[in-house]
């Protein structure tokens, strides 16, 4: 049988290493003035009495001057921008969180403006070349170019400063978090339903065989629909280890095999059946929120963290943390989570994938705010406003309605033990108690 293709695994990995490759749009303008340049060059007309003379190119002397201004003025404009970009990284890097800069290198304004700037440097050295002193040749039309180009690098420029000032805000910056991160669950969840079973991973048994790692990386995408049909030829269940986002070590079981009848002789998981998985699977160096939920979770809670610490001490921004993990919550709490059974025409599980419930989604956001600042009014009545949100939103399916009000109860108790102050204590169990009562589906209580 021959071994299919992950196209989708290709695609994935193409699309991330062009969404994170700063070069790109550089690159295509570089070659995009350099065609540019040459093109215009040989066009034959003039206009010597554009706008009032504005746009007259005068003789070879003042054409050359004139391109060699605007080459001169774009290449420094092109430092100056990487300097503000870099001091960007930066603050956001030391301010939010290290995983937050990738968010300045990605930006599509960004890259734009560096690329306008670069086009007309590498236009106008191009065109530089093509004037000719001795023989009195001028490429009027070009040279007018540039210095249109010239004005547009200025706009660009005036724009860059524009957009880097707002890029490096706090509230744009979880804004950019929280739609990735809303966009990644309607791609890679579907939507939940009343009547969904809850599928349990099947237990390993002594039999299994583990196929081991290649090399180390992250799990950035899983398409276990490539096994299937293998599986079910060779009649076997397959079952992954880790999840998305996790870290695979070299040389340890990305997934358990095992034949369905224990007396049959078990595959060898060196050979055809490795290259399968291998190939279902994309390994990669970093954590992309385009697949991975919880990536988008950990770079809320990371900025949350940051701001509370005693380094930072910035309760506000703690809080528009807190709130943006509550849109994601309440967005995953409306779909279809937890473990992936993928069974054959007859019904029978052949591939099974574990993937995080709503409850560990939880967790990672209510658990570490939790045990970092129990004592933090601010921070604590924020999570427990996001639970009352987040509890209305899931009020109607069981599971999701114990795992808050496990969460609620850990805040109260870690309330308990923090807080000294009476009054303050009254407001966490006032705030819980608006928990339970969304839990019950009620209306708040606003008096």
């Amino acid at each position: 049988m021959r071994i299919p293709i992950n196209y989708s695994a290709i695609l994935g990995r193409l699309r991330m290493r062009v969404h994170r490759a700063f070069w790109i749009a550089p690159m295509l303008a570089i070659f995009g003035a350099i065609a540019t340049a040459a093109s215009v060059a040989r066009l034959d007309f003039t206009t010597s009495a554009s706008l009032g003379g504005v746009l007259t190119t005068g003789g070879p002397v003042g054409a050359r001057n004139l391109v060699e201004i605007v080459a001169t003025t774009s290449l420094t404009v092109v430092t100056i921008a990487f300097s503000v970009t870099i001091v960007a990284l930066q603050v956001a890097a030391a301010q939010y969180s290290p995983r937050v800069p990738r968010q300045f290198i990605r930006d599509r304004a960004t890259q734009f403006v560096m690329a306008v700037f670069i086009f007309t440097f590498v236009y106008s050295l191009t065109v530089l070349r093509s004037i000719h002193e001795k023989e009195g040749f001028v490429p009027q039309f070009a040279v007018t170019l540039a210095f249109l180009f010239a004005l547009a690098s200025v706009v660009a420029f005036v724009y860059f400063i524009h957009h880097i000032v707002h890029a490096v805000r706090i509230e744009q910056v979880l804004r950019q978090v929280e739609e990735h991160t809303v966009a990644s669950i309607s791609a890679n969840y579907e939507a939940l339903t009343d009547d969904d079973p809850k599928p349990q991973l099947p237990d390993i048994p002594a039999h299994a065989v583990p196929v081991l790692a290649p090399a180390s990386g992250i799990i950035q995408r899983i398409n276990p629909r490539l096994l299937l049909r293998y599986a079910q030829k060779e009649d076997l269940v397959i079952e992954y280890t880790y999840l998305l986002g996790d870290q695979a070590v070299m040389d340890t079981a990305l997934t358990w095999v095992w034949t369905r009848d224990p007396d049959r002789e078990q595959p060898d998981p060196t050979g055809d059946l490795r290259k399968r998985v291998i190939r279902s699977l994309q390994l990669g160096h970093e954590r992309s929120v385009q697949a991975d939920v919880a990536f988008g979770l950990t770079q809320l809670v990371d900025i949350a963290l940051r701001a509370v610490s005693s380094a930072i001490n910035d309760p506000t921004t703690a809080r528009a943390s807190i709130r943006s993990a509550e849109i994601v919550l309440v967005q995953l709490s409306k779909h279809r989570l937890g473990d992936r059974l993928i069974k054959d025409d007859d019904g029978i599980v052949r591939i099974a994938v574990p993937r995080r419930s709503f409850g560990d989604y939880l967790d990672m956001v209510v658990t570490p705010l939790r045990n970092t600042c129990p004592g933090d009014m601010a921070v604590m009545l924020r999570l427990c406003e996001m639970l009352e949100d987040v509890g209305r939103a899931a009020a109607h399916r069981a599971e999701q309605r114990e795992r808050i009000a496990a969460q609620i109860e850990l805040v109260k108790r870690a309330a308990i033990r923090a807080v000294e102050e009476q009054a303050d204590l009254d407001k966490i169990f006032r705030a819980a108690h608006s928990v339970e009562v969304a839990l019950v589906g009620k209306p708040p209580q606003l008096s």
